[in-house]
């Protein structure tokens, strides 16, 4: 591999900031080598004649952003961290093991399609080629992982969006069923907001998006925010880092964003052992599968040590828990099936789709087991699908599938998946909006499109949180929206759930007449309901929400209806109004022990890294609470002591006019380790801003600060 850069006397990578000249733009796309130019926020923008030399052009940017995290991913999928890399892999080299990923890959290879492959093939060779070129980058222990295959970056896909975005509600309870665990609890948040805003209610007669997935900020959840013109397509967006492409992008026709779906495509089942050790499945004893698997572990000293793991598999899956003469079964919509295993090739589908109907055309193809898909394009037209494998299930209806199935018998055994076509989707509504906020595809717009009466019992029921609600009020509000508009509102602060319950709280607590109490009403009745980082109540709020909420005591005094979509839920329950107050009474005595004062600015709660070592002031709050604008906290670290470790991640908003006009921000940016010449975009997370993106030709001439041709081998 030989680079040849594009900045004269630049001696490392962006060792000086100055735009790079040496390319003739004109001709972006039909270089005979790919070429990547940096802008000064660290994006990767590519040119390449064809999608293959784009592949290796992303996997040799990635592997220059990202070299350590991406090297850890890629090789985890295999199932052999720990040999490489100690006791702190074990774990999920033995859950990897366990969901069949290893032996599933042969075959998934083999049902690729041919232009599939050769991408693979392309992104693995370009992550080689800059370890070879570049083998500095990564520690002696890292280097261990090398050389990337095609196959690895097939199982971290598989390992990644089927473990963590599809079982992640089953996954958490075979934690608590091997710790003894009574409540199902929840896996953590795995949210995002979408919008796609028709010509009808754009005041600029364009439709619009809005991209906004809520994510963790670290591991396999870290997007790569990329620029590809090849082929003759000119694409932007971000991919899940060790993917081979953009999976949330727009290009110069049309674009998407996806959110977590209600979908529930995962099952636990529990399977009874006869006394010989094998189970009962509809009247016939049936022997367990069972092979033998030999952990390596590396130790301290150089030196290894092996453990004998047993795997078993009952007709549903693999036993992933027992519970004395009970095992429980894992079964996962699609995961290491063949038939649906071509998810890259559907997204490049997408990618080069030029109308709606021939993105649905992509879609339709179901290759990718879950996530809402929120639509728009240069036609005007918008789009919304619930998309995803939905199975085809015997009688219960949701509830029912939300527990642990008894798995003695084959009616409840399925097979089969529903269609495209009978999936929730709703096309150029009157409405003139479409949205999701991670509630059920049945309240997407308003007038509701969709009856629950025309979908199967077993899917998941229309319900109505607060972020969906905060989502809809806006929208529902404003029938003129601009481009700056969708800005604005994708950095709005209000809480909603103060907007339902406050009043009943004020009311409440002046009742009550405790001091404790009186002080709260003081602070909160002077609160703007936002979490601006200057906000005096936010705190507190918060924290009583949270510590209220932890109790399973709340009740609304009005509970949001299907039959009122529009009606939104408000005020607590006379029953658990004592109990409300007594938890904000609580709450006050804490901050006064821990010394904080109660009307604390929200921005001194909420602290987002700095990049260079500290923090900054936010206004991102709980997404549980209402918040559009929303961070990960854990608050059990402390009263009024938390930290920010996920949420607001990638946003971007783009208008369709002759040519796509986009903003966008990633705050933790492309690098491990940013060069001096790349600006972080935490201050602009901080602020509520964000930067113009580079997507003509012309436009990234002028905003790159260093560029490298890479001839391939």
């Amino acid at each position: 591999m030989h680079i040849k850069s594009l900045l004269a006397g630049c001696a490392a990578l962006f060792a000086v900031a100055q735009p790079a000249q040496a390319q003739d733009w004109s001709s972006a796309g039909d270089e005979d080598s790919p070429a990547i130019y940096w802008d000064e926020w660290g994006v990767a923008h590519i040119t390449a004649a064809g999608d293959e030399d784009a592949a290796y052009a992303l996997g040799w940017a990635q592997a220059r952003g990202r070299p350590d995290q991406l090297i850890e991913l890629l090789v985890q999928g295999r199932g052999t961290a720990a040999s490489l890399w100690g006791e702190s892999y074990v774990e999920n080299d033995i859950l990897v093991i366990t969901a069949g990923i290893p032996d599933s890959i042969p075959a998934l290879m083999a049902a690729l399609e041919t232009e599939e492959r050769a991408r693979l093939e392309a992104f693995a060779t370009g992550i080689n080629a800059y370890f070879n070129a570049h083998p500095e980058a990564l520690p002696a222990e890292r280097r261990r992982g090398l050389p990337i295959t095609p196959e690895d970056i097939v199982a971290h896909a598989q390992s990644g969006i089927y473990l963590s975005f599809v079982a992640p509600r089953e996954l958490f309870r075979v934690q608590q069923l091997r710790s003894a665990a009574q409540a199902p609890g929840e896996p953590g948040d795995r949210g995002s907001n979408g919008w796609a805003v028709a010509p009808s209610r754009s005041e600029s007669g364009n439709a619009l998006l809005l991209m906004n997935p809520h994510l963790p900020w670290d591991g396999m959840f870290t997007w790569f925010e990329s620029h590809v013109i090849a082929d003759g397509n000119n694409r932007y967006g971000v991919g899940l880092l060790g993917h081979p492409q953009q999976t949330i992008m727009f290009n110069q026709n049309l674009g998407w964003t996806h959110t977590v779906n209600r979908l529930d495509n995962a099952d636990m089942y529990a399977v009874e052992l006869t006394p010989s050790g094998g189970y009962m499945f509809d009247g016939e004893e049936r022997a367990l599968e069972m092979h033998q698997h030999v952990l390596t572990i590396a130790q301290p000293d150089g030196s290894s040590i092996e453990q004998n793991i047993r795997i078993f598999r009952t007709v549903h899956g693999p036993v992933v828990a027992q519970d004395g003469n009970r095992v429980y079964a894992l079964r996962i919509a699609g995961m290491g099936d063949t038939a649906y295993g071509n998810t890259f090739a559907q997204y490049a589908q997408m990618a080069e789709a030029r109308t709606r109907e021939e993105f649905e055309a992509a879609l339709a193809r179901l290759q990718n087991p879950m996530f809402n898909t929120i639509y728009a394009d240069s036609n005007g037209e918008i789009l919304f699908v619930s998309n995803g494998l939905h199975p085809v299930r015997g009688p219960g209806d949701a509830d029912y599938w939300d527990g642990v199935i008894d798995g003695n018998t084959a009616e409840t055994l399925w097979t089969d998946y529903h269609p495209y076509e009978s999936l929730m989707r709703i096309a150029n509504p009157a409405s003139g909006f479409l949205q999701n906020a991670n509630e059920t595809g049945f309240t997407a717009t308003l007038p509701v499109a969709l009856d629950p009466a025309d979908f199967p019992s077993d899917w998941i029921q229309p319900d109505m949180r607060t972020r969906p609600q905060h989502s809809i009020e806006l929208l529902r509000d404003d029938t003129s929206i601009t481009f700056d508009e969708i800005i604005a509102y994708a950095h709005d602060t209000r809480l909603t759930f103060a907007d339902n319950v406050l009043d009943d709280l004020l009311r409440a607590a002046r009742n009550d007449g405790r001091a404790e109490a009186l002080r709260a009403v003081e602070v909160l009745g002077a609160w703007d309901r936002r979490t601006n980082a200057e906000s005096r109540g936010a705190a507190l709020f918060v924290q009583w929400a949270n510590a209220f909420l932890d109790t399973g005591q709340f009740d609304y005094d009005r509970r949001w209806s299907f039959e009122a979509p529009e009606q939104f839920s408000a005020g607590i329950s006379d029953v658990v109004e004592g109990a409300a107050v007594d938890a904000l009474v609580a709450t006050v005595q804490r901050a006064d022990a821990a010394g904080i004062p109660l009307d604390l600015p929200w921005g001194m709660l909420a602290r987002v890294p700095d990049g260079d070592g500290g923090t900054l002031p936010s206004d991102l709050a709980p997404g549980g609470l209402g918040a559009f604008r929303v961070g990960q906290f854990d608050f059990a670290t402390g009263v009024m002591n938390t930290s920010v470790n996920g949420g607001t991640g990638w946003v971007a908003a783009i208008e369709f006019a002759d040519t796509p006009r986009a903003q966008a921000i990633l705050p933790y940016g492309n690098f491990e380790h940013r060069p001096a010449a790349v600006r972080s975009q935490y201050q602009l997370l901080s602020e509520g801003l964000l930067r113009d993106v580079n997507f003509t030709p012309e436009a990234v001439r002028e905003a790159a600060v260093y560029g490298e041709v890479l001839e391939r081998d």
